[in-house]
């Protein structure tokens, strides 16, 4: 097995910190960094118009011309060695000589350099932490088994020698069998009372943190009760830290047992699916919403609302539910079924705890729209009556009528399991609070009650529901 490659990061980092300072120190440094200027005095010869004229300047130039003064351009520039009465400008050679190029970007090798250096370095000293971290704990480590080793080794051993000297003294007649036995019985039972002291040790402790736990919950509700008397609450009052949806739940439970023996309540908590029926203007969608509201505040959400009016003349109603999917089409509440009913046998599989609703209105012709749904509706009538207990769905649809035309043929019998309840109106227009549960009630001895005639409250309407959970509540006397 190849070993790992380490970086040498001690390496890296003197390395890192050597070559930037060599940067900056040296390479940094220019020849000449300043401009000057080279200057040579070539005065012209007097005996310009003579025949000796050029041998006068080469004479001349090799007296004067041939030596170069150098200094600084801006010492030159200035004329700081002027004199009073200078030499003419045109007897100079004046020789440009241009600084040395500074080598800025051996700063930046060096900037680099000593940035890796030093990152370097970091590095090293958290790996060598580290390493001594695992270190130290393998020490400990060891130490630890070191003794627990060292301690069953002396157990071991003393018990080996004291089991060999019992068997020395009973071949040699110094105790008797019976006698072992009875110092073997002696220590089972000091063992047994130490065990049984430890238990109730055990036990006292956590007696003595029980009560002082119910002596703390004694005084929190004394102090309640004493702040509940200071608000002018009285003693019987709800607790001051339940909140209002809290009390409106309450008041809502209070007000629905009230009414014809709480057969509205056993509804609302039922886990059966609900089938509303009834003639034009009977208020079915009204009373699926204002049931899908209590539960929604119980805390079951609503999945799925599938009408074909679902922005028609109900849609207020329908918007009073906080729902997650819908459907207003006949194509996409096929879909809709087809996917509850899958989802049913998901929710089954993945055995859930909070339960979901499922509203279906306008079910009666839906069977009539092709062939496919011709199909598709047994199916999700006998999926709705079988699964959505297991699949803790709350499921209420509304239809017309309860035929063999709408719901198909073969579910007579599974259309028992659930509630069924008719809705009435005086014209088609105008609902009236009587209704009839065709099924769903039961006696004291489960045996089914059919056309039970019940009524339902005035205030059993979701704009009023909605509103008493919103800071307008319903006023259950009047």
């Amino acid at each position: 097995m190849k070993k790992k490659f380490k970086l040498p990061l001690g390496g890296l980092a003197v390395a890192g910190l050597a070559i930037g300072t060599c940067c900056a120190t040296f390479m940094g440094e220019t020849v000449r960094p300043y401009d000057m200027v080279g200057v040579k005095f070539c005065p012209k010869t007097a005996n310009i118009r003579k025949n000796n004229y050029e041998q006068s300047q080469q004479q001349l130039d090799k007296q004067y011309c041939q030596y170069e003064h150098k200094m600084l351009s801006e010492v030159w520039g200035r004329k700081q060695y002027s004199s009073l009465k200078p030499l003419p400008e045109d007897s100079f050679i004046i020789r440009d000589i241009p600084a040395t190029k500074t080598t800025h970007w051996w700063y930046l090798v060096s900037i680099a350099s000593v940035g890796g250096g030093v990152l370097s370095w970091a590095k090293k000293c958290e790996k060598v932490e580290v390493d001594a971290h695992y270190e130290l704990e393998g020490y400990k480590t060891q130490i630890k088994i070191f003794g627990v080793n060292s301690r069953e080794e002396r157990d071991f051993k003393t018990d080996t020698v004291r089991n060999q000297w019992v068997g020395m003294r009973l071949e040699t007649g110094l105790i008797s069998q019976e006698g072992v036995n009875e110092r073997l019985n002696n220590l089972s039972e000091v063992l047994s009372a130490t065990h049984t002291a430890a238990l109730k040790q055990f036990d006292a402790g956590n007696s003595e943190m029980d009560k002082t736990i119910a002596e703390n919950r004694l005084d929190a509700a004394k102090a309640d009760k004493e702040r509940a008397k200071l608000q002018g609450k009285g003693g019987n009052t709800t607790p001051a830290n339940q909140n209002v949806d809290e009390l409106r739940m309450a008041e809502l439970t209070k007000a629905l047992k009230a009414h014809e023996d709480s057969w509205l309540l056993d509804l609302i908590n039922s886990v059966k699916p609900i089938f509303l029926i009834g003639d034009m203007g009977s208020a079915k969608t009204s009373m699926a919403v204002s049931l899908g509201l209590i539960r929604e505040n119980l805390g079951h959400k609503v999945h799925r609302i599938a009408d074909k009016h679902l922005n028609g003349e109900n849609s207020d109603k329908w918007n009073l539910l906080k729902t997650e999917c819908k459907h207003d089409n006949n194509s996409s509440i096929l879909e809709a079924l087809q996917d509850q009913i899958e989802r049913r046998s998901e929710r089954i599989n993945q055995r859930p705890t909070e339960k979901e609703q499922f509203i279906l209105d306008e079910f009666t012709q839906l069977a009539k729209i092709s062939n496919v749904a011709k199909e598709l509706i047994p199916l999700f009538v006998t999926s709705t009556y079988s699964d959505t207990r297991k699949a803790k769905e709350l499921f209420i649809g509304v239809t017309h009528s309860f035929t063999n035309a709408s719901f198909g043929d073969g579910v007579f019998e599974l259309r028992q399991r659930g509630w069924l309840i008719e809705k009435f109106s005086v014209n088609g227009e105008t609902p009236i609070p009587r209704v009839v549960i065709r099924t769903g009630l039961k006696d004291m001895k489960g045996n089914n009650l059919e056309d039970v005639e019940k009524t339902l409250p005035s205030w059993f309407r979701p704009e009023l529901i909605h509103g008493h959970f919103n800071d307008s509540p319903i006023n259950f006397e009047n």
